[in-house]
């Protein structure tokens, strides 16, 4: 564990909080002369960055892939401190492979159509392979193109993420490139 500091202000009671991994003190802090009460939140300081392991930073970011701000949290740091460790050993994060596509730490907003984010991690998603499946035997198999699939869908009432029974022809030629052979 690093060297920290919580900086304290006066008050009457602590309230410990649990929010997710870092704990949180919250101090009554009443004003002189007035019936009103403030709370007053401590924040955590990490003054021995310097002592961070770097081997263990590198290894988390190259082997496991985690990004920069899960290593961060990890070790209680600003993601601007991990990010100059690694520039430390010449890694410059950001730069070269594409990491976000890993299924077991998935980081993009928007999952591909077939699959939601569960925890990180892609998860397929049933009522979507339902559409998947119909999109590729249509423009597949049946060779139907993707304007008459997305028509298609649109008279059989299948609801895109947005919610609409309009399909939009690249949303299934998209759909139709990430399962063409897989289903």
């Amino acid at each position: 564990m690093l060297p920290s500091a919580d900086f304290f202000c006066r008050g009457s009671f602590e309230i410990q909080l649990k929010l997710g991994f870092a704990d949180s003190k919250l101090v009554d802090q009443p004003e002189y002369g007035k019936n009103t009460t403030y709370l007053v939140d401590f924040i955590r300081i990490t003054f021995a960055t310097k002592l961070l392991n770097v081997e263990e930073i590198r290894r988390l970011y190259t082997a496991e892939g985690l990004s920069t701000y899960q290593i961060a949290r990890r070790f209680r740091v600003a993601k601007s401190v991990i990010v100059s460790r690694l520039h430390d050993v010449g890694i410059r994060p950001g730069h070269g492979f594409n990491r976000s596509n890993n299924p077991e730490n998935y980081r993009c907003r928007v999952p591909p159509y077939g699959f939601v984010i569960k925890e990180g991690r892609l998860v397929p998603c049933r009522s979507e392979l339902r559409i998947c499946r119909l999109v590729v035997e249509l423009m597949g198999r049946k060779q139907w193109s993707a304007n008459a699939t997305a028509r298609e869908l649109g008279i059989k009432n299948y609801k895109n993420r947005s919610g609409s029974t309009r399909w939009d022809h690249s949303s299934v030629i998209a759909i139709f490139k990430k399962w063409n052979g897989k289903l």
